[in-house]
């Protein structure tokens, strides 16, 4: 088992354009991202580098590689990869992400 933890402050992401949201969200996560507002893009790339820092080896991965969807109850999960659970908690000023990525 690895974890990995990520913190990040919401206002470096609060204007961020379109190239550095394709080069993080997958589409599905675009589309409830237009929904949700910049918050949903932090806790997005808060937890996939999470997900980096938990894993042997990133050279092998990116961003889209691994896509965050929520569940009926609000809760994250990774769609693509079930030995990786995540959680996103969010402040006003702050987003801090863990995931736990069992082999």
């Amino acid at each position: 088992m690895n974890i990995g933890i990520d913190i990040v402050d919401n206002n470096r992401l609060k204007n961020k354009c379109q190239r550095f949201i394709d080069l993080i969200l997958t589409k599905k996560e675009q589309l409830e991202y237009q929904k949700r507002g910049y918050l949903y893009l932090c806790g997005r790339f808060a937890v996939k580098e999470a997900i980096f820092k938990a894993l042997p080896d990133t050279k092998k991965y990116n961003f889209l590689d691994f896509e965050i969807l929520t569940n009926h109850d609000g809760s994250p999960y990774c769609f693509n990869n079930n030995k990786i659970k995540v959680s996103i908690s969010h402040s006003k000023n702050t987003t801090v992400a863990v995931a736990i990525i069992t082999f």
